[in-house]
């Protein structure tokens, strides 16, 4: 029979799953197949024996070809600037596997303040400039670093905006929506609200720790 793990207490090892007969089994983490810890939404097959369930295996596991490593449930909360630095760092061209909605919105969040930050010497050199005087050269060459700034930043942003809809269970590919005049920033702004799916879905496990 298949289920899904509704509780799982780490200290008495005891949890409990709703089957999809709609009944309710409880288990013991020495029921559960592999290295994975047991968590709530982890949809798993096992043999009901009464009010209990044995012989526990994690689907996700199976279908996914994934192995316990990469099965760990949810991650340490990070500040909103870390994973701002981890979205360049550790993943700027990864757009495999999911990002919460604090991910997403922390790295909209300082992609603007640094935006705003690379234009200072530009506005400087502007306001200490003679109107009558044309544009000079050191004047260009500022402003060339907000533009290369956000030419930097494309590639993580589009890494990112793929594991937020993976994220909410949609498909990475449907960011190409965002090029449909206004329907796109509409579209992707609603999925940048919507809150993560709390059960692993194909693309991994929730990052969030419901």
């Amino acid at each position: 029979m298949r289920g899904e793990i509704l509780s799982y207490d780490a200290v008495s090892g005891e949890g409990l799953i709703s089957g999809d007969d709609l009944m309710r089994y409880r288990f013991s983490r020495i029921d559960v197949g592999g290295a994975q810890e047991p968590a709530p939404g982890l949809r798993v097959d096992f043999v009901p024996l009464d009010d209990r369930a044995s012989q526990i295996i994690p689907l996700l596991i199976q279908a996914g070809g994934l192995s316990p490593a990469h099965m760990s449930y949810g991650e340490a909360p990070l500040s909103m600037w870390a994973y701002f630095v981890r979205c360049i760092r550790e993943k700027f061209i990864d757009g495999d596997g999911r990002a919460r909605r604090l991910e997403y919105w922390s790295f909209i969040l300082f992609n603007w303040l640094t935006m705003m930050a690379a234009f200072v010497p530009f506005l400087v050199l502007v306001g200490l400039s003679d109107d009558s005087d044309p544009m000079s050269a050191l004047m260009v060459l500022s402003l060339l670093l907000p533009v290369l700034w956000t030419l930097f930043l494309i590639i993580p942003g589009i890494a990112l905006a793929s594991r937020r809809l993976h994220d909410v269970g949609l498909s990475g590919w449907l960011y190409l929506v965002t090029f449909v005049p206004y329907v796109g920033g509409l579209f992707m702004l609603d999925v940048a609200c919507i809150p993560s799916q709390p059960h692993p879905n194909h693309y991994g496990l929730a990052p969030k720790r419901f």
